[in-house]
């Protein structure tokens, strides 16, 4: 399967700490247009984030709810944790920040391959909803881990803080 999306992290200048995002459409002759630029993330983020989208199993969000997410302008943080079950794992990752100012989450699931993939993002998915005001915008991403023995890593890239 062809992805259609494609995002690479560029330094800004004198930013040693943060990275942007720029979200690509890919068309049918292989040509890429620039859909969106993230605000600076830090660097950790934008390293993660691009890894997994190239991996061949990653299930990639919608180009629109990606391009939502990247436009919102202002701070951004990055939150991640790894737990034996996906509401732990959410709930963890939602504790690291004020969620209650957020406009954008792009959620990054990652199971190990005995997990259910669509109670897993359905159950991460609802703790984070359950923690961010109801017009954020909101993007996900799953991916598999082998190296994650019976456990989830949950990952949100926050913007617009």
């Amino acid at each position: 399967m062809t992805k259609n999306i494609v995002i690479r992290a560029i330094k800004p200048y004198r930013s040693a700490l943060s990275a942007l995002l720029r979200l690509f459409s890919i068309n049918e002759d292989g040509h890429e247009a620039l859909v969106a630029t993230s605000s600076p993330i830090p660097k950790v983020a934008a390293m993660s984030v691009c890894q997994l989208l190239e991996q061949p199993f990653t299930i990639a969000p919608s180009i629109r709810s990606m391009k939502e997410v990247f436009w919102i302008p202002g701070r951004t943080a990055w939150a991640s944790a790894t737990a034996a079950d996906d509401q732990a794992a959410a709930q963890q990752a939602c504790l690291q920040h004020d969620m209650k100012s957020v406009q954008g989450t792009l959620m990054i699931i990652t199971l190990s391959p005995n997990c259910s993939i669509v109670a897993s993002m359905k159950s991460a998915m609802t703790v984070v909803h359950r923690e961010t005001p109801s017009a954020t915008a909101r993007a996900v991403m799953v991916a598999h881990d082998e190296a994650l023995c019976n456990q989830v890593r949950v990952q949100l890239l926050l913007t617009g803080l």
